[in-house]
């Protein structure tokens, strides 16, 4: 997953003289993810990074999972058309991801090639993870976290405790205890986290007294485990730009993750560690940091530092 050569979306900048139209090879792609073995889902093509504005392509294993802004030109399948795929995806993506599920009627289409299983085993850094291509908006797993993931494999032991806050479908969860870590996955969504046994199963992990699947709205469950006395070694905190909760009607991150950072803030032991992510583009690192930093302070944690 980390490489000491340049990535080959630098190579694609010399690329740019034929305006980016496929002719075979000439579209490099991601060839050394491609010729990974221990890798098999990431991201092919970045839109407008790529130069290809409002078009994603995604690979899981055999399949391609495309998102359109319809408003902007198609993009290759490089990879289909040179022999690695079996089908693709597509699904036309509003730019703004927010309103995606205001209309329930839009839902990925096969495009082209075979249809996919219900689940589809992929692989990242050696650890098996299961998608779906075919019935939601979320394939299951973010792929922009890989790096993130990579890390909990690699610094996570059976000593380490894990909240995963937000947690979907498990995918910090099952990298953290493919390490060995225990886990608890914490979601307000019982469909999702219903993954994260057969994930963990997957790997050749026991769903057992270790690893823990709350169903429930994490702001109030941060509380109800700060109460217990619960302490974590890592608590994830990965919330969506976003969302409709039972304490918060309607929450959102640029309003109220200076509240979730208070509320997870106790939950860490001395000496761990809080991770906060968020996917808001409208969101600068800068003003993140001092929302997190806010919640620091309102949670007294004072000798609180930014790791990285």
């Amino acid at each position: 997953a980390e490489l000491a050569e340049l990535p080959d979306d630098i190579a694609i900048m010399a690329e740019r003289l034929n305006n980016h139209k496929f002719v075979k090879g000439s579209f490099l792609g991601r060839t050394a993810l491609r010729d990974n073995p221990l890798t098999n889902a990431y991201r092919e093509i970045n839109g407008a990074s790529d130069g290809f504005p409002g078009w994603t392509v995604d690979r899981y294993a055999d399949w391609l999972f495309v998102q359109h802004d319809p408003k902007e030109y198609r993009g290759p399948l490089p990879s289909f058309h040179d022999g690695y795929t079996k089908g693709v995806y597509y699904l036309a993506a509003a730019p703004d991801r927010g309103l995606m599920g205001v209309d329930s009627t839009v839902r990925p289409k096969l495009l082209e090639g075979q249809p996919a299983p219900e689940n589809v085993t992929v692989v990242e850094n050696g650890v098996t993870y299961y998608v779906s291509l075919d019935k939601d908006l979320s394939t299951g797993i973010f792929l922009d976290q890989r790096p993130q993931r990579a890390w909990l494999t690699r610094n996570c032991h059976d000593k380490t405790h894990v909240l995963n806050c937000f947690a979907h479908c498990g995918a910090f969860s099952v990298a953290a205890a493919s390490a060995g870590a225990s886990t608890v996955s914490l979601d307000l969504n019982k469909k999702w986290l219903d993954r994260v046994k057969p994930q963990l199963e997957a790997n050749g992990i026991a769903f057992d007294e270790r690893h823990d699947c709350i169903y429930g709205d994490c702001f109030e469950w941060l509380e109800k485990l700060a109460k217990r006395g619960e302490k974590f070694d890592i608590v994830i905190l990965d919330p969506p730009s976003s969302s409709v909760g039972k304490k918060k009607k309607r929450w959102s991150i640029k309003n109220d993750m200076d509240e979730l950072v208070a509320l997870a803030a106790p939950l860490v032991k001395n000496g761990g560690l809080l991770w906060t992510t968020t996917n808001s583009a409208r969101l600068s690192p800068i003003k993140f940091a001092r929302l997190c930093k806010r919640g620091l302070d309102m949670a007294g944690l004072e000798n609180a530092k930014l790791e990285r």
